[in-house]
């Protein structure tokens, strides 16, 4: 018990607010961060081998922003269903059940995502699935007591991280932790943080200082006043420190700002950024483009694996359109990957105990579009978050445009993730 109270505690401090989901999934209505395989043609060879699911329908609810007035998340959802249409046609659904997809939309709204958990209690579905939910812990606060569980890509929340019955496939902190662990292996000293001097971006900023930390580097933080449209001041007294790194986290606007400034005063600097930074809209802005920036991403979009090749096909044959995005992947991926886990677990009992049951039982699972990224919901990935299933983190390197490509695979040390004084 005193572990779990110091875990707790520790989380209240780093993740008070919306940290990395209002980031990394919420920062803009652009499918940045895009390239990979959206211009790639469709090989139905793919899809292997029909197995077409004939039992009783079983239902997953999926619970997205949808089209609200500051993001577009449709693609994501469109990820989903596809997911699970692939998954009735040419995996057997779910140990043997076609899967209906319920879905709800938040736009956004602590109370419509409460009313959307609400819509999945009263429809009995057996799990519900997301991408990255920025009212998050509205959804939790139903489900968790109704015992449903609740399997996403990403859940970075206070609640996210701790509350029993919650998943996360892909490891949000590793949005800090790759570039943390990747700029020790170049050998890299000095790190700089710019952020929006908002508690939110903060409180994430807290989380990078301390995975920057334990990978060795000397880390600051230069929180920039929102609205702010030159940063030249602030990364000019940044710069007197001399980092090798700067990591920015924040809106399309916000790191188009820095990363204009950061070319102007600390040239010679590597610049990472999450993905949801990239805009194509914005590369014109900046000199140079997004070229040459490192990207913390939340999936491996390379053209040539065989996973994005069935990606591709899978939207192509199900997706009435979309295409091969991070946005369309924070819906295929989670869907897909809790599919592939239970299946793997031999999952007979199809009940939201049964789910539960055998999404914590399955054996190591490969997170789709990732590279090989293994998965497992045991409780002992993370150090201080027994929901988060998986510790590996991608980063890619953009074009001038913002295109991704070069995507690597960043293997977690252990002792990145271990607490403060542990």
């Amino acid at each position: 018990m005193k572990f779990h109270g110091r875990r707790r505690q520790i989380a209240s401090v780093l993740f008070a607010g919306v940290l990395v989901a209002g980031l990394a999934a919420c920062g803009s209505d652009d499918d940045g961060g895009g390239g990979g395989g959206s211009s790639t043609a469709a090989d139905q060879s793919a899809l292997g081998t029909a197995n077409k699911a004939t039992g009783t329908p079983v239902t997953f609810g999926f619970i997205s922003e949808g089209a609200g007035q500051t993001i577009n998340t449709t693609d994501e959802i469109m990820g989903a269903q596809a997911a699970a249409a692939y998954a009735n046609d040419y995996l057997g659904g779910l140990g043997g059940h076609p899967i209906e997809v319920k879905v709800c939309e938040t736009l956004g709204v602590p109370a419509t995502a409460t009313d959307c958990a609400n819509q999945m209690v009263a429809a009995k579905v057996s799990a519900v699935l997301g991408g990255s939910i920025g009212v998050l812990d509205s959804v939790i606060s139903v489900l968790a007591p109704a015992k449903i569980p609740l399997i996403m890509q990403t859940a970075p929340t206070q609640a996210g991280l701790t509350t029993p019955g919650v998943f996360s496939l892909f490891n949000s902190l590793s949005l800090f932790g790759g570039p943390a662990e990747w700029a020790k292996e170049e050998g890299l000293k000095k790190v700089d943080q710019v952020v929006i001097a908002v508690p939110a971006a903060q409180g994430a900023a807290k989380v990078g200082e301390m995975l920057f930390r334990n990978a060795g580097l000397e880390v600051n933080t230069t929180a920039v006043p929102p609205g702010t449209a030159d940063m030249s001041p602030q990364i000019a007294s940044a710069a007197e420190a001399d980092p090798d790194l700067y990591h920015i986290a924040g809106s399309t606007d916000f790191c188009t700002s820095a990363i204009k400034a950061i070319k102007t005063v600390s040239p010679q600097a590597k610049v990472v950024i999450i993905e949801r930074c990239i805009s194509p809209q914005s590369s014109s802005a900046i000199p140079g483009g997004y070229d040459g920036v490192k990207v913390s991403a939340s999936a491996d979009l390379n053209p040539d694996l065989e996973s994005v090749k069935l990606f591709t096909a899978v939207l192509d044959k199900y997706g009435d359109g979309t295409k091969v995005s991070s946005m369309s992947n924070y819906g295929y991926s989670p869907m897909l990957g809790a599919i592939n886990a239970l299946n793997a677990a031999k999952i007979a009992d199809v009940t939201p105990a049964g789910v539960m049951a055998a999404i914590k039982s399955a054996p190591p699972t490969e997170l789709p579009n990732s590279n090989g990224i293994m998965f497992q919901c045991n409780g002992k990935q993370i150090a201080f978050s027994p929901n988060t299933c998986s510790a590996d983190g991608i980063l890619a390197t953009a074009d001038k445009d913002g295109n991704l490509s070069g995507f690597q695979r960043i293997p977690a040390d252990p002792a990145l993730y271990k607490l403060p004084g542990s």
